[in-house]
């Protein structure tokens, strides 16, 4: 006993360890936090993020009808459409003329991140801001009001602004003009990957310190005849539910908007008193992970890589909010076991 009292007196005169404090960024080898402090939407549950989680709340689904210029000829009829919008309470004519739907998507989402955000891009911070998008179709429906007044109108000319309208950067260039982010702007076009890979591109941007924030996510809006006709082509759309987890699924649903977010480097939101974290519900960005390459292989790239290539192999980002919840991930392996198999075990 008088032994241990002996090593407990030693202990308690001992003086405390010194907190440790967290290296800065140029000794972590110059990569910094990322925080999403800013987040915009529109789409068919709602214009802006509050109206979105409220639907999401209340269980209403944005699927529906589709309504626009010769659907009738159309087989799939059903779509996430943003019904009801109106151009004209957010955008003079001359930026009509300029913007197809999918950038009007874009500069409504891009404006409430920024807003949310509480960014100023004015002087110095806008040369070290961008913007980086993710878009497939691009302005699919200035290709479609185009064709019809060409091919089926016999109209022989066309707006001067079609070709600035069409483009894939076209939402991108006009959120970097309006909102002055002089830093870098381009678009990301790989199909349904666009958007992830807008982001991932951006994060790695503010992570390495080449931009204090950026825009960036992605928007679509090809719902319009020629857009819905391609898709019918492919046979991958369902012409009455989306229920991917239903054995008797029969294909996908599509849907338009846009959702924009605001990557920001972490120190220089604390010093703004933005509290990345806090609120809003947003979290930091902090996770890697190994990519997929384009067979499809699931190989970790790197050296010693299962896909058998050698060398430094770029990767891709994933963006985590929070970590899945234990329960969560026992009813997922609950429902891969349920189940049914749709073909034959080989």
């Amino acid at each position: 006993m008088n032994a241990k009292r002996k090593h407990a007196d030693k202990d308690r005169d001992r003086p405390a360890a010194p907190a440790v404090a967290a290296p800065p960024a140029e000794a972590r080898g110059g990569l910094r936090r990322v925080a999403i402090t800013g987040a915009g939407t529109v789409n068919a549950l709602g214009l802006g993020v509050a109206d979105t989680m409220k639907a999401l709340r209340d269980g209403r689904c944005g699927i529906g009808e589709l309504k626009f210029r010769d659907v009738e000829r159309l087989s799939v009829r059903i779509g996430a459409q943003v019904h009801n919008w109106e151009p004209e309470a957010y955008f003079n004519r001359q930026q009509i003329a300029l913007y197809d739907k999918f950038t009007q998507f874009t500069m409504l989402a891009a404006k409430e991140a920024i807003a949310q955000a509480g960014l100023d891009f004015a002087g110095r911070l806008g040369l070290e801001c961008g913007v980086i998008l993710g878009t497939a179709g691009g302005g699919l429906n200035t290709w479609d009001e185009n064709y019809r007044a060409v091919y089926e109108e016999g109209k022989n000319r066309v707006h001067p602004f079609v070709v600035p309208k069409l483009m894939n950067n076209a939402a991108a260039s006009h959120v970097s003009m309006e909102f002055d982010l002089r830093g870098p702007a381009f678009t990301v076009a790989t199909a349904c990957a666009s958007s992830n890979h807008a982001m991932g591109l951006a994060f790695q941007m503010v992570r390495s310190g080449a931009a204090r924030a950026m825009l960036t996510g992605g928007s679509e809006a090809m719902l319009c005849f020629g857009g819905v006709k391609a898709w019918e082509g492919l046979r991958v759309m369902s012409k009455d539910a989306c229920r991917p987890f239903s054995a008797n699924r029969n294909g996908m649903v599509q849907g338009e908007g846009a959702g924009v977010f605001v990557f920001e480097d972490w120190d220089h939101a604390r010093a703004r008193r933005r509290h990345p974290g806090r609120g809003g519900g947003f979290r930091h960005v902090r996770r890697r992970a190994g990519h997929r390459d384009a067979l499809g292989t699931g190989g970790r790239t790197g050296d010693g890589g299962r896909d058998g290539r050698r060398g430094p192999q770029p990767r891709a980002d994933r963006l985590y909010q929070r970590p899945r919840h234990r329960d969560g991930r026992q009813r997922q392996d609950r429902m891969r076991r349920r189940r049914p198999r749709l073909w034959p075990s080989r």
